[in-house]
């Protein structure tokens, strides 16, 4: 059957509890009545070709190719002058590094420079009349074409236009290969454009009466239909003749099957779509979206199975308009614990967002719409409670005597041709729709990518911050407000610069007896920052390449004896190594500590615990529990000890030393609300009562300790915030914080 376009009409579908499926009118800007009337499908007549994408610019980068005229030049000492006087300019230094087999010379600067500093730097070696070309040396990657779906010229959407979220260019980093994304929604149909990336999910609805498919909860997430008859919903409520397929809608806006030559394209092919059916004919229950919020993250569910594929990222495309409930609160604060990020649409009341729950809830991502222009939805809801804007459609007319000539600025995806039960053979055909609802997928296949880019230690508060530090203008401005921006797939995952990626507060690696750090970028390299001791950096020195192959690397004191601070690094495989310092900043032979880490979600080095004077380690597993692993001093453990449960309710766990003089070892601990909290060590492998030490820290991605970085003597920590910037948080009575640099993130 040939792909169909029609404009699809929804009703808001609403309980006592007050979660609608968040979808707003085909062809007015408030949201759609019960009394809309379906539009007859019409064949879509040609699909037209996308428009050929701009080149790239050329990326900042840190390396450069100089060819002199003169032979004999080249292989003297006076290029040096000739790298050195025009790096000097920039306030960076130059290394010749190598030869290249046609002559010329490959240098590197000692900082990465932006697009025009680097021009300023090329200008400058253009300008000495011994070179004869000079050009940056940057990375080139394979090209990800155009995808071969018919339609994929009607993803307006999608496309790198004003209005498009620029998703070819993600692909030529990431398609979301091995990313999970529950769609908690009206649940999945059959569908040949989609059915290879969906898994296996859940029907949450617990009443067999609001179910619409005659049974309580099971392991069908089939979409039986929401269509509803007269006084379905409530004494006088007007039913809803025909069924939405809202989930199938959403599901392939973020992974239908793409470059199969059918149909349309998804915003992360590569992922997995998991099911959830929690809106049945009526809407859905807080209970149960709760509970599917729990199930998606791979959390327990008391009457449900093991979640076998844990979502990385979870979609609410649904809503109310009350305060966020407490129920909805604690499963979304779980959810994010373990790993997810959770995304919901704005809404469409055309209203503040900050009104309408779930995304108003902490640790969300709220999504508005906007149109094809780039600006916002009239429909859209807005204001501080929204995180990002993405497409999510304008079909308003654009001809007052044609009511359907703005079809083609909804959102094309996946759907089902029956009016009120799913057609019995896989389906094939498409439709455009307008919403919210279709806005938040575009956000979740972002994520998506970017998970798949970031690895898996990538935390729901980084991937977020990633997204808004990286999305474009909306048009027009938006001074209603529109968050960050426009999301924008490629910028997210493209490496714009290196950035670091992990930090880590090591104690004394060199020797000098002040505090350093040791920071990962995203190259992969590990990098030693020699604290100064007044709250600052001597010269940075490189540890070594290849350390993206580690998923967790902790500060974890001296493991082995000998008077040296080591570290700990855990690898994708889950296997523990400690690299033994060798108190000059580098490293003995590393050691195996053992296997099967991976079922840990954090891992802290929390020195002395036991008052054994020897360095222990703190690590959760995904239930939740805390242990310690008593260090034998030997570079291994004695036998851990449960020191307590529920601890996935902190964000960030920080060993960060003796922090209230006492002498014993303390631990830190971010819960998901922002709240810090310092928890004091018994020296008994316990705590004394915790002490708030502050609120709103959820502003930060990275908290480290343990070491005085100030010299005044008290353990300080370091904290990273969404804006890459460094802070040094004192570890005194009157506490204060002092900028220790940007591009930190």
């Amino acid at each position: 059957m040939s792909p169909m376009h029609r404009t699809r009409f929804f009703s808001a579908l609403v309980t006592s509890a007050g979660i609608a499926a968040l979808v707003a009118t085909a062809l007015v800007a408030p949201a759609a009545s019960a009394n809309d009337a379906p539009i007859t499908p019409t064949p879509a007549h040609s699909f037209p070709s996308v428009p050929r994408r701009p080149s790239m610019a050329t990326p900042p980068t840190d390396q450069f190719i100089v060819k002199f005229k003169d032979p004999a030049r080249s292989g003297s000492a006076l290029r040096a002058q000739s790298f050195s006087r025009a790096a000097a300019k920039l306030g960076a230094t130059a290394k010749d590094v190598r030869a290249t087999a046609g002559g010329a010379r490959v240098v590197r600067t000692s900082k990465e420079l932006g697009g025009g500093d680097a021009d300023k730097l090329l200008a400058s070696l253009r300008a000495d009349p011994a070179v004869a070309y000079a050009e940056p040396d940057f990375r080139l990657q394979a090209k990800a074409a155009d995808p071969n779906d018919p339609a994929f010229g009607d993803q307006w959407n999608l496309s790198p236009n004003s209005g498009g979220i620029s998703v070819t260019r993600a692909w030529d980093v990431t398609r979301g290969a091995g990313q999970v994304v529950a769609v908690i929604d009206t649940g999945i149909t059959s569908h040949d454009d989609l059915n290879e990336n969906v898994l296996d999910g859940y029907d949450m609805i617990a009443d067999p009466v609001e179910s619409g498919d005659h049974d309580g909860r099971d392991a069908d997430a089939t979409d039986p239909g929401d269509w509803s008859s007269d006084g379905q919903c409530g004494d006088g409520a007007a039913g809803v003749p025909v069924s939405s397929w809202h989930g199938t809608h959403v599901a392939g806006i973020v992974a239908a099957v793409t470059g199969n030559r059918v149909g349309m394209a998804g915003v992360a092919p590569g992922a997995k779509v998991l099911p959830v059916r929690v809106l049945g004919p009526c809407g859905g229950q807080v209970s149960d979206i709760a509970d599917a919020i729990l199930w998606a993250s791979g959390a327990p569910v008391n009457d449900a199975p093991a979640n076998l594929h844990p979502a990385r990222v979870i979609n609410l495309s649904l809503g109310g308009t009350e305060a966020c409930p407490q129920t909805f609160q604690d499963a979304i604060d779980t959810a994010t614990a373990r790993g997810s990020v959770v995304v919901a649409a704005a809404g469409n009341e055309m209203a503040q967002a900050s009104d309408s729950t779930p995304a108003n809830c902490r640790n969300v991502v709220s999504v508005a719409a906007s149109g094809p222009s780039g600006a916002l939805a009239p429909y859209s809801n807005f204001g501080p409670g929204v995180d990002i804007t993405a497409p999510g459609g304008d079909m308003t007319p654009t001809n007052a005597d044609d009511s359907n000539s703005g079809t083609a600025n909804g959102i094309l995806s996946t759907e089902n041709d029956g009016d009120t039960t799913a057609t019995e053979t896989p389906g094939t055909n498409y439709y455009w729709s307008e919403g919210t609802s279709f806005a938040a997928p575009h956000v979740s296949g972002a994520a998506a990518l970017l998970m798949a880019q970031m690895g898996p230690t990538a935390t729901p508060a980084a991937v977020e911050a990633r997204l808004k530090h990286t999305a474009k203008p909306v048009a027009g401005g938006c001074p209603q407000g529109c968050g960050a921006g426009l999301v924008d797939a490629a910028a997210a995952v493209l490496p714009d610069r290196v950035r670091i990626t992990m930090l880590v507060a090591t104690g004394d690696m060199n020797g000098d007896r002040k505090a350093d750090a040791v920071a990962r970028d995203s190259s992969g390299t590990l990098w030693l920052y020699p604290g100064n001791g007044r709250s600052g950096w001597l010269p940075r020195v490189r540890m070594g390449g290849g350390w993206n192959v580690m998923t967790s690397l902790v500060g974890a004191g001296d493991m082995n004896s000998d008077g040296k601070a080591d570290v700990l690094a855990r690898d994708t495989g889950g296997t523990l190594w400690l690299y033994p310092g060798n108190g000059r900043g580098g490293w003995l032979p590393r050691a195996r500590v053992g296997g099967g880490w991976n079922v840990m979600t954090a891992l802290v080095g929390s020195g002395d615990m036991n008052s054994d004077r020897k360095a222990d380690l703190l690590a959760r597993d995904s239930s939740g529990t805390l242990w310690l692993y008593p260090g034998n001093g030997r570079g291994g453990w004695l036998p851990r000890v449960r020191v307590g449960g529920g601890w996935n309710v902190m964000t960030a766990l920080v060993g960060p030393g003796d922090m209230n003089g006492d002498g014993k070892s303390d631990l830190m601990a971010r819960d998901s609300s922002g709240t810090l909290w310092l928890y004091q060590g018994n020296g008994r492998s316990g705590w004394l009562p915790r002490v708030q030490m502050g609120e709103g820290w959820n502003s930060m991605s990275t908290l480290a300790g343990r070491g005085d970085f100030s010299g005044d003597g008290r353990n300080d920590l370091l904290a990273v915030d969404t804006d890459g910037v460094l802070w040094l948080y004192g570890g005194t009575a009157s506490g204060g914080r002092v900028r220790m640099g940007g591009g930190w993130g």
